[in-house]
């Protein structure tokens, strides 16, 4: 009796610790509910969903034609019908790892169950995301045939059943021999491969605390005891990442295959930055992270904030008057936000060197990003459909947007859950697998939803412009109801823009626009690669040739 009774106090102190503490410590819960999926469109009870799958899987044994959504065997009419979104997603529901089971709990009903202003929130956001999306069913004329999906899905690497097994396999394989470089960071990396490396604080004007990471160049031995007052002179490079990414991103390969190592190595004074939100940048004078006024930045704020107080203190820590920029993805679009904006920051870059540009994304293929888009067309009457403060998407977010696709390509559920890849893609022919645990060990490193939003509205309006808070708040922000678009003309700064065919995320007629409107162009290469794609750049076993070597002798002759 005694076991009861504490079996009952626990459950009990679960619930009411669940309804105190839920909320406070994930507040995107208040805006964003996450649900069984064939729920939220009915308000069904579990039982009721329990039912209505029993009847599903006897109605399957009776009529196991009418049961298919698409089959190209079948020539029934229901077979021929569109899938619907319950079809897309009823094998997901039913599997061993389903979210079902985590739902149907006392810790669900209590601190979600009974909430039903943030259960009809939740509804509505998958009600209109199943209206924008066009989610398929997993399949290939599903996912052809998907104005979300299209894009992305004809420019995968489509592998048979056997490579998806033995990619998985392998996959499994390197979890088990690279935990050490999964938990290491970017000072930790460095010393182990025998790197100095200095970490410094940056303070913004606007009270953010940056980390920023400088590698002094490497030099041989007979050149460090001859050269060593030079070496303090050696030319600065200085590297940005890229959206969720953080300075790992340039070091994860290793020596003789990341760019910072390579640069390093080649003479250079190497300075890594990091954007305010990532996981070294998450102070700030007055604000802290748990809180949701933390987050309320966009890439123009890095760009007017972040960027200068970086670029300034280096230059003034390395006594030089310019320094080279190397900016992948989101560090392409703040570096461009910045130099059309603010003239006096062309004169400190001797060149800037775009790597999978990000300015204008109207041709965008990521399905997230598309989604996101979609959703800015209903924003005006729903302003929370992605929650407020730090983008942390669900699971079942995730896989709709592209989890499941993914899954269904590569056949690694492991690595189609992390959005990192979900949002830029993946070709397991150019990533190193060993590679992949480590990759999601340190991505996505963080950011804001505002960011995010800031990219979608990019997307649905074929504009590179400022965030867009909407027309009254416009107002009061910029003196104009529609966000001041920027100026490509102003940026100054000789630009080189490497790009690929099937990136997912700057594509190649994006590029040329952004190519066509900037002023000094001095080198436009795109990677000769069929399948290349945006995290290639950093992670792909080939970027060191096709990609690095390039880059590094430009930078050579800048210096000359």
């Amino acid at each position: 009796m005694k076991g009861v009774c504490l079996v009952i106090c626990l459950m009990l102190a679960r619930d009411i610790a669940g309804s105190i503490f839920r909320p406070q410590f994930d507040p995107r819960m208040a805006n964003l509910v996450v649900q069984p999926l064939e729920l939220l469109g009915n308000q069904r009870t579990i039982e009721e969903y329990q039912q209505h799958h029993h009847q599903q899987h006897q109605h399957q044994h009776q009529h196991p034609r009418h049961h298919t959504v698409s089959s190209e065997s079948s020539q029934s009419q229901e077979s021929k019908e569109p899938a619907t979104y319950d079809d897309m997603t009823s094998d997901y529901l039913q599997s061993p790892n389903s979210p079902i089971h985590i739902w149907n709990s006392a810790l669900y009903s209590a601190v979600i169950g009974q909430d039903k202003e943030r259960q009809a929130n939740g509804d509505d956001f998958f009600r209109r995301i199943k209206q924008y999306a066009d989610a398929p069913v997993p399949g290939r004329k599903d996912y052809e045939k998907s104005s979300i999906f299209y894009d992305a899905f004809t420019t995968m690497k489509h592998m048979s059943d056997e490579e998806k097994k033995r990619f998985h396999e392998a996959y499994q394989t390197a979890v088990q021999s690279s935990k050490d470089d999964v938990h290491l960071d970017a000072p930790q990396l460095l010393k182990k491969h025998n790197y100095e490396v200095e970490e410094h604080t940056v303070k913004t004007d606007d009270g953010y605390f940056l980390k920023l990471f400088r590698i002094p160049a490497k030099q041989h031995q007979q050149q460090q005891q001859q050269q060593s007052a030079e070496a303090q002179k050696a030319p600065v490079v200085f590297l940005m990442h890229g959206l969720l990414g953080s300075a790992d991103d340039w070091l994860l390969m290793g020596p003789g295959k990341s760019l910072a190592y390579l640069l390093s190595d080649s003479g250079f004074d190497v300075w890594l930055g990091n954007a305010r939100g990532n996981k070294y940048s998450r102070n700030h004078v007055s604000k802290h992270p748990a809180q949701p006024d933390f987050w309320q930045f966009t890439t123009d704020e890095i760009a007017l904030h972040d960027l200068p107080a970086m670029i300034d203190y280096t230059l003034n820590k390395t006594q030089q008057p310019k320094l080279v920029y190397v900016g992948h993805s989101q560090g392409t679009t703040a570096f461009f936000a910045l130099a059309s904006t603010r003239p006096e920051y062309n004169d400190k870059i001797a060149m800037m060197y775009a790597i999978s540009p990000m300015a204008y994304m109207s041709n965008v293929r990521s399905p997230l990003l598309r989604m996101i888009a979609a959703s800015n067309n209903i924003q005006a009457d729903h302003k929370d459909l992605l929650g407020q403060g730090e983008f942390n998407p669900n699971k079942i977010l995730v896989h709709l947007a592209g989890g499941n696709m993914c899954e269904y390509e590569i056949g690694c559920p492991n690595v189609c859950s992390d959005v990192y890849f979900v949002m830029t893609g993946v070709n397991p022919e150019n990533v190193d697998v060993s590679l992949i645990p480590v990759i999601k060990g340190h991505l996505p490193a963080g950011t804001s939803i505002r960011q995010m939003k800031q990219y979608g509205q990019a997307v649905a309006t074929h504009e590179f412009r400022k965030y867009d808070y909407g027309s009254d708040i416009n107002e009061k922000v910029y003196g104009q109801q529609e966000p001041p678009k920027y100026d490509m003309t102003k940026v100054q700064v000789p630009v080189a823009l490497y790009y690929s065919e099937k990136d997912w995320l700057a594509h190649p007629k994006d590029v040329e626009k952004l190519r066509q409107e900037l002023p000094d162009v001095r080198d436009t290469y795109k990677v000769p690669e069929q399948q290349f794609t945006h995290m290639d750049f950093q992670f792909s076993k080939k970027a060191p040739e096709v990609v690095y070597k390039r880059l590094i002798e430009s930078i050579k002759k800048t210096q000359e």
